[in-house]
């Protein structure tokens, strides 16, 4: 048997998101929350009839009700160094919380480059989903860019404000 997944029929509601800047991180009740800044950029989008409809908005929240906390962690990287090699490190959602509202905070304050959200990959069959953001953040003496929240949820919403 064969079966074919056509990817442009996956449809992620996260519109122009992509690059656009997270400024805040919220856990509570085993509700998570990333917080957007959004910009419209016509001349980053050669169809820009599917941007249009994201171009008044300046904000997007990502919503997940977190199913199994157990399941539910988050995985720092760093870049690859010059023998292709990368450290990994995996802290809670909790924790995340706290440093990533902590680093947003900093960066804002010194007008550093911001933590930005790079795409959503999700698996509904068994309820996992994972979330990618461009980081740059040093914890404990090792500098990582990229973040993956790895959650166990049956929904997620894309809020436009």
């Amino acid at each position: 048997m064969t079966e074919k997944y056509i990817m442009s029929e996956n449809n992620i509601p996260d519109g122009i998101l992509h690059d656009q800047d997270l400024y805040n991180v919220s856990y509570n009740d085993n509700v998570l929350t990333l917080s957007f800044e959004t910009h419209f950029y016509p001349q980053d989008y050669s169809d820009t009839t599917f941007a249009e409809k994201y171009k008044d908005f300046t904000k997007c929240h990502i919503k997940c009700r977190l199913e199994d906390k157990y399941f539910c962690d988050v995985h720092l990287e760093t870049a690859l160094d010059k023998n292709n090699n990368y450290k990994g490190k995996i802290i809670s959602v909790e924790e995340f919380t706290e440093i990533a509202n902590k680093e947003i905070k900093k960066r804002k304050e010194k007008d550093y480059w911001a933590w930005e959200y790079s795409n959503t990959n999700d698996s509904p069959n068994i309820g996992s989903l994972a979330i990618e953001l461009h980081i740059w953040l040093k914890y404990k003496r090792v500098i990582y860019t990229n973040c993956i929240l790895v959650l166990n949820t049956n929904e997620i919403e894309f809020i436009w404000e």
